[in-house]
C-alpha cells in the first residue's frame, strides 16, 4: 500500500527513442496514478525538466541523438533541486560494466531491459523513499 501512496500524483518524465517502451513505462505508471510525460529527444527532455520539474526521471542509454550518459551529465549539470532529480537508467546492455558506467555518469540505479513491471515500481519507491 506504501508503494500506491508514493506513486499517487508522482511526476515521471520519461526519455525514450523507442515509441512502445515509452508506452509500455507510462502505462505500467499510470496504473499507480502517476502523472507521466515522455519525449524521444533528450534535448526536449531537457526542457521538460526545467518546466515540469518531474519527481523521477527513467531514461533509455542508446539513443541517436545523445545517449542517456551524456544526457544525465547534462542533467546532473542543471541548478538546484532539478539537477539533482532521481534518475533510472533503462537498459538492453545487460554488462556489469554497462551498469557501472551509468552509475558512474549520474543515474541513480540501473535496470536492464525487459524488466519485471513490480521491478520498476518497486526500484521507484526506494529512490523516493530514500
Amino acid at each position: 500500500m506504501k508503494t500506491l501512496q508514493v506513486l499517487d500524483g508522482l511526476r515521471v518524465l520519461l526519455v525514450d527513442d523507442d515509441a512502445d517502451s515509452l508506452e509500455l513505462v507510462r502505462f505500467i505508471l499510470e496504473q499507480y496514478h502517476a502523472q507521466v510525460s515522455s519525449t524521444a529527444s533528450t534535448c526536449e527532455a531537457l526542457q521538460v525538466i526545467r518546466l515540469w520539474k518531474p519527481d523521477i526521471l527513467i531514461s533509455d542509454i542508446a539513443m541517436p541523438d545523445e545517449d542517456g550518459y551524456s544526457f544525465i551529465r547534462n542533467v546532473r549539470n542543471l541548478e538546484g533541486e532539478m539537477g539533482q532529480i532521481p534518475a533510472i537508467a533503462l537498459t538492453a546492455l545487460v554488462k556489469q560494466e554497462a551498469v557501472a558506467v551509468a552509475l558512474q555518469a549520474g543515474f541513480s540505479t540501473c535496470i536492464v531491459k525487459p524488466f519485471d513491471p513490480d521491478q520498476l515500481v518497486k526500484v521507484i519507491s526506494n529512490l523516493l523513499l530514500q
